[in-house]
């Protein structure tokens, strides 16, 4: 690794020696920052006009520029709030939610209160795009309050940062864009291996619980045209015949009494995402003077997101409750010995994809119910159900091997891209 040929103490632990021709200056003499601000809600003709209008939440992950945002402004919106114009070029730092996030404008804009805009003084905003990227630990330890955390423009403004020469700012950057193209290339390939193996997974899942493991079954007419033939032995019967099934609930958030000390599970969207599939701890627990006239969804029954995050689900390990977005799914007593909890574990999988697909979006997106209790299960005899449920989980398992292979690798990568960037904006490394 080529290195520069003498260095000084920045006089910064976490940026430690520096070339000895570069500088150490605050962000402020770099930028002229300024934060952005909201149009009132309320007032249609301060919205849909044509000034682009962005929020932390239009930032895009897997690119370093923001073109425009989800929603615009009128130029009474833009009068009526204390905000400025963003030229093309500028630099925008999320302040919260989360603090660090940035992009370059590649439009002129402006932006809500949750970003800090960085128009450059001759400096190069590529440059500062790469060190503000790797440094968001930092930015996060200067953010304070009570309800969210956040990072003032002052304290942002006087953040210490390398600032070499111009040029060789612009040659940092150039090479930055070349070896980060290149690693993003191959994250990019893993990303797409990723989604190739999910596809494969659910396959896997698809194939064995509608036409089941024996390709000598005679076959029979399933009545449904995207699954076609099954086996001439088995069960077809309409959800509403197969389970119980019952809508969620939030408990008024106004009634301490119905969250304080609670120890009833309490599920949302997060729970699935962070814990898996098996829920058995929740992230929020309610009482039970939140469920007293109610009851609880029981241990071993099932949660289907069928509004907004649609389309997912878990089995419940204890007896819980969730929110209104999903909807608790219970095999009934009369199919008890019939059908096995964990053979319908993985059948929700077809119907997860079937709620996905069919799901309405004119207003807020939502499953419709009565075409979910009409959908079809098909099933057969018990035994074979666990010989299927076996073969599911062996071949799953291999694919979840190179999954989790495919994750590390861009783990890794990332790891990588961010050791690069750090290395040269700090001068450890010499590119140019």
């Amino acid at each position: 690794m080529k290195r520069y040929e003498t260095y000084k103490d920045s006089g910064v632990q976490w940026i430690g020696e520096i070339p000895s021709h570069w500088e150490l200056r605050k962000l402020k003499y770099g930028f002229e920052i300024y934060a952005g601000a909201t149009p009132k809600s309320e007032i249609d003709q301060f919205w849909d006009g044509d000034i682009n209008w962005i929020t932390p939440a239009d930032f895009k992950t897997s690119d370093k520029f923001v073109y425009e945002g989800q929603r615009s402004i009128t130029t009474e919106g833009y009068n009526s709030c204390n905000t400025q114009i963003v030229p093309r070029g500028s630099l925008i730092f999320s302040k919260r939610a989360p603090i660090g996030t940035v992009v370059i404008s590649a439009t002129n804009l402006c932006t809500n209160q949750g970003c800090l805009s960085c128009v450059p003084r001759d400096v190069s905003t590529l440059y500062f795009y790469y060190i503000t990227s790797v440094f968001t630990e930092q930015f996060d330890l200067l953010g304070s309050g009570a309800t969210f955390k956040e990072i003032s423009a002052n304290d942002f403004a006087n953040v210490k940062l390398c600032f070499p020469p111009l040029e060789e700012q612009e040659k940092i950057a150039a090479w930055l864009d070349a070896k980060c193209g290149e690693i993003d290339k191959l994250i990019a390939t893993q990303q797409r291996r990723i989604e190739l193996l999910q596809e494969l997974r659910q396959s896997i899942i698809t194939r064995a619980v509608t036409r089941g493991i024996n390709p000598d079954a005679p076959l029979k007419p399933s009545g449904i045209d995207w699954i076609g033939d099954i086996p001439a032995h088995w069960n077809n019967l309409r959800l509403r015949f197969v389970c119980e099934l019952r809508n969620g609930y939030t408990p008024s958030k106004a009634n301490a009494e119905f969250w304080t000390d609670g120890t009833i599970p309490w599920y949302r969207m997060e729970d699935i995402r962070e814990s898996g599939r098996h829920l058995n701890e929740a992230k929020q627990y309610i009482t039970e003077e939140a469920v007293k006239g109610g009851s609880l969804f029981e241990a071993g029954s099932f949660i289907l997101a069928t509004t907004a995050t649609i389309g997912e689900h878990a089995v419940l390990i204890v007896d819980s409750q969730a929110n209104q977005r999903f909807t608790n799914l219970k095999i009934r007593k009369s199919l008890n010995g019939a059908l096995c909890q964990d053979y319908f574990f993985y059948y929700l999988f077809v119907i997860d994809e079937y709620c996905k697909t069919t799901t309405r979006t004119a207003t807020f997106p939502a499953v419709n119910m009565e075409d979910l209790k009409n959908f079809h299960v098909v099933f057969p005899p018990y035994s074979e159900q666990r010989e299927i449920v076996a073969h599911i989980e062996r071949e799953t398992a291999k694919v979840d091997h190179a999954l989790q292979q495919a994750e590390r690798q861009i783990e890794l990568l990332q790891e990588l891209r961010q050791s690069v960037i750090t290395e040269v904006v700090t001068g450890k490394r010499k590119v140019c």
